[in-house]
């Protein structure tokens, strides 16, 4: 599945500090749908340009101008908090769903990891366990077991260049950032509300609504869709939910283009835990936290493989790793 590949999704998990809460009454939309690519009234929801014409918008479109108004003012406050992280670390719980390779009611594989981010352009994204489904065999049930030689994802960005593990090819490779990705412009990437939020970027990209649960309190559940070819080759929708303790996303659904309710569940489901911001001391940010962020060890026996910065197109591509759980 080609949004689990995509490990720079993950690269910095900033949001926001704490602080006074918009309103968590979560506005209806209206009955009827409209298929056009312009939501009336919310900034940066206009036509897209010649390029996205061939992205079909939501069927929830148009939606009101109340709910239009809580999901800038949800973004509003996102954004206005983000600047305020200097360091971020949590850990992850990781269950990814495969309809057409692994079983068709459950998940294929599930994971535990850990993130790490110092403002303004480092990053750490590295799955430390991965369970594999084993279908049921004889008298034996269904289980998840680690496979000898099983790997996650494990990559190190030092604001520069970002370093990723391929286990199966034995090679470190280094790809270099180019300029206009390093720096306070790495939340650019593929999923800007990772790597923080703006507002109006994230209009611009995405078509977003707040689908937070009735039954649900202390959180709230944006759901986007993407409005680009790029973003929309990559994945159908994401769902993020935030918690309103700290802001910080908590959870994160990934879903697959392939993916339909009922007949093919293929995602990637987050749920971030332990989370912390702006906890690291004069010591930590001197040495033990910043080697989080030094150039990965070259394991012996394996080839270093340096890939220039691109010139013709951002990063964004470049930096999709080729490596997944198998």
């Amino acid at each position: 599945m080609k949004y689990s590949q995509s490990i720079l999704w993950l690269l910095i998990v900033v949001s926001c500090c704490p602080a006074q809460q918009p309103q968590q009454t979560q506005p209806t939309r209206q009955s009827q749908p409209q298929q056009s690519a312009r939501v009336q009234g919310q900034s940066g929801q206009g036509q897209p340009n010649q390029a996205e014409q061939a992205i079909q918008p939501p069927a929830f479109l148009p939606l009101s101008q109340k709910h239009q108004e809580y999901i800038q003012r949800v973004l509003l406050h996102w954004q206005n908090h983000t600047e305020k992280i200097d360091h971020y670390r949590s850990d992850f719980e990781r269950w990814q769903f495969d309809t057409v390779y692994g079983p068709r009611n459950t998940f294929k594989t599930f994971s535990t990891g850990k993130v790490r981010f110092a403002d303004p352009d480092k990053g750490l994204f590295k799955v430390e366990k991965v369970l594999t489904y084993q279908p049921a065999m004889a008298q034996a049930k269904a289980t998840y077991k680690q496979i000898p030689g099983t790997h996650g994802e494990y990559w190190v960005c030092d604001g520069k260049s970002i370093f990723e593990y391929d286990y199966l090819n034995q090679r470190l490779i280094q790809q270099v950032l180019p300029a206009e990705l390093q720096g306070k412009n790495i939340i650019n990437g593929p999923l800007p509300f990772l790597f923080g939020c703006n507002a109006q970027d994230m209009l611009n990209r995405f078509w977003v609504r707040a689908i937070t649960p009735q039954n649900v309190q202390g959180e709230i559940w944006l759901e986007a869709y993407p409005k680009t070819a790029y973003d929309a080759s990559n994945y159908q929708k994401v769902h993020i939910i935030i918690d309103n303790q700290d802001f910080l996303p908590k959870g994160m659904v990934i879903f697959d283009r392939s993916y339909q309710k009922g007949k093919n569940h293929s995602r990637t489901v987050f749920n971030f835990k332990q989370r912390e911001i702006n906890f690291a001391t004069t010591f930590e940010k001197l040495n033990p936290f910043y080697r989080n962020f030094y150039e990965p060890e070259l394991p012996s026996g394996w080839k270093k493989v340096v890939n220039a910065a691109p010139t013709a197109q951002p990063m964004r591509q470049a930096a999709t790793p080729t490596q997944q759980p198998r």
